[in-house]
């Protein structure tokens, strides 16, 4: 793997172009994440915008000479949130590390004295007989609970409703003060309802129970957050603590990590690269040879001569290809932006022709019960699994490869993977070492067996001669390949699969592949390879193990896989527990801790994927 492997990030095509992963603050549900992104869409100088509610950040391409980071941050406070640009990338990501942690806290404790206070309201409520002012107790217990730990909800929702939109924290605001304020009434104005000849109901139960359910959700659901993004935090984490300039002379010692690129001056040790190969076995470093940022040293010691520190290392440049990968989107997204830009102002109409429909016909005790199933609509519409669904996945996908030694360019790629019925190989450091010991790599056969075994077509394509490209081929049980072709050659048989209606994944690592790589469905380049295959191909093997093609495609394979899963379970919810809610048949605190579970659900479902 040579120390030019950086220039495996994307190509910039403008010279003002920069792109950029900001840490985004406030959002809690799909509807926000369309506002967001909206939002920097419509702002001047951007080229594209992604913005993650699994991460909490938006993946911005933007013209530096039409805007700066501060006028995309007052587009985004301009919705209703806030975006940090302070500082460098990584600087911006610890302070947003270090403020989800200290907001973690904060909702931990409110979830804990919410459960305390609903639980106390409940037993009070429901345990007990009727006692001199016990409503007015109910009334004192529940106030803390709703306007204390519950805050969040009402800041947030009623900040976004004052910049012409709803979200999730809007349903929560409304449900809770719907039911405390109607308690509330019932409890100073009873006369209203016995003058009627019927009874005034309490519902303070309801409205702290609501509170208490979804802040276990919200907790639960950022645990969960925080893990799928494990690997890259992993990865940041193996940084040097001090700044290493180039030139600089550096003792490793045995259980250090190597603080910076460089070169073995003199020593002998075997070096753990798996952070970056996602190969165990160590390989051994000696005199001339290149070391990595990150990599462990495990037995002798090594003196490098630093080449590259900070951001000019193969570590930081993997760390941007994933951040960069973890922000975009996968094309099945869309459906869902499209619908969660319209979800939150549909539940809310159906809320209020609940509440119409119940005034109407529901006899006597009608507007009690039209209030009451009214806030379980606005209570069990759950916007959050629908915007969790896709991008935990990719994130959780992303990662794992990442830890496997598989850069993934972005989450089309990723989808694409898992379509592919046709490889188009190349022989030449792909299956063989590629060195002069052209010599039939020791994963290669068992990867093509693995590759047929999946249904797919493998090709073999080679400018080698005709009888070094079939023994290849006769020792990996290849039959389709063709020896002695040019560059557009290559270029002309991936086309001609294509036109037979195959999904192509071409791997390769020379500049002779690179045009073939740039036509096919999914371009696969090998570490060890040159630049322009790198930077021509969606992703990136860094062992150059053919065994890490077959990793890639059961990834893509188990990735959209749970992405379907989660929009399935998403839709499926909302289509069963939206009428059921209206008609009556669920109450305010079942529906409460449904809408919880089912964030849960599609989080947890994705985390399989770091397996």
């Amino acid at each position: 793997m040579p120390p030019s492997s950086q220039s495996r990030l994307p190509n910039i095509v403008m010279s003002n172009t920069k792109k950029r992963n900001f840490p985004v603050q406030g959002m809690g549900c799909a509807a926000c994440v369309a506002r967001v992104e909206s939002a920097l869409k419509n702002a001047k100088g951007v080229c594209s915008a992604s913005v993650s509610l699994a991460s909490n950040s938006a993946l911005v391409e933007y013209d530096a000479s039409v805007t700066t980071p501060g006028e995309l941050r007052q587009a985004v406070k301009d919705a209703g949130y806030d975006m940090l640009v302070e500082g460098s990338e990584d600087e911006a990501d610890q302070q947003a590390e270090a403020e989800r942690a200290s907001a973690y806290h904060a909702l931990r404790t409110d979830t804990i004295l919410a459960v305390a206070g609903a639980a106390l309201v409940m037993v009070i409520g429901m345990g007990f007989k009727d006692f001199p002012y016990k409503g007015f107790v109910l009334w004192a217990l529940a106030t803390p609970v709703v306007f204390w730990c519950g805050r969040r909800f009402f800041r947030a929702g009623f900040r976004s409703l004052l910049h012409g939109s709803a979200n999730m924290d809007t349903l929560v605001a409304l449900s809770v003060s719907i039911s405390y304020l109607f308690s509330v009434f019932n409890l100073l104005f009873p006369q209203v309802w016995t003058a009627r000849g019927l009874e005034p109901h309490l519902y303070f139960e309801s409205s702290t129970m609501i509170v208490a359910f979804i802040l276990v959700g919200r907790l639960l659901e950022e645990r969960a957050k925080h893990s799928t993004t494990a690997a890259i935090r992993g990865l940041m984490d193996l940084q040097p603590v001090r700044a290493v300039q180039p030139g600089e002379v550096l003792p490793v010692r045995p259980g250090e990590r190597i603080p910076a690129d460089g070169i073995v001056l003199d020593g002998r040790s075997e070096v753990d690269e798996s952070m970056l190969t996602g190969e165990s076995a160590p390989v051994v470093k000696q005199k001339g040879d290149k070391v990595y940022t990150g990599t462990l040293n495990k037995s002798g010691i090594l003196n490098v001569k630093a080449e590259k520190s900070g951001k000019d290392t193969i570590l930081s440049a993997i760390i941007r290809m994933v951040r960069e990968a973890q922000g975009t989107k996968a094309p099945v997204q869309n459906l869902v932006d499209k619908i969660a830009a319209v979800f939150v102002p549909v539940i809310i109409g159906i809320a209020l022709l609940t509440l119409l429909c119940w005034c109407i016909w529901g006899g006597a005790d009608g507007l009690t019960l039209g209030l009451l199933n009214m806030v379980t609509v606005l209570v069990i519409a759950c916007p959050c699994s629908l915007g969790l669904a896709t991008p935990t996945a990719i994130i959780a996908a992303v990662g794992n490869g990442a830890s496997h030694g598989i850069l993934i360019k972005d989450a089309e790629s990723l989808q694409t993977a898992a379509k592919v019925n046709a490889v188009v190989l190349d022989k030449t450091g792909t299956l063989t070492e590629g060195f002069p010991a052209d010599k039939l790599r020791e994963t290669s056969p068992q990867a093509v067996r693995e590759l047929q075994e999946m249904g797919m077509q493998v090709h073999l394509l080679s400018g080698d001669k005709p009888e070094a490209v079939r023994k290849v081929a006769d020792a990996c049980g290849i039959t389709l390949l063709r020896a002695g072709v040019f560059p557009g050659d290559k270029l002309d048989y991936v086309k001609r699969l294509q036109a037979e209606g195959k999904v192509v994944a071409m791997t390769g690592d020379g500049i002779n592949d690179s045009a073939a790589l740039a036509q096919a469905d999914l371009s696969i380049a090998m570490g060890g390879g040159s630049d322009i295959a790198i930077n021509a191909a969606q992703a990136t093997i860094v062992s150059a193990d053919p065994a890490r093609i077959v990793s890639l495609v059961r990834l893509s394979k188990r990735t959209v896989r749970i992405i379907r899963e989660n929009l399935f379970w998403a839709f499926f919810y909302n289509v069963l527990a939206v009428p059921a809610a209206a008609l009556g048949l669920l109450n305010p605190m079942i529906a409460a801790a449904c809408m919880a579970l089912s964030s849960i659900c599609v989080v947890t479902n994705s985390l399989r994927l770091r397996k």
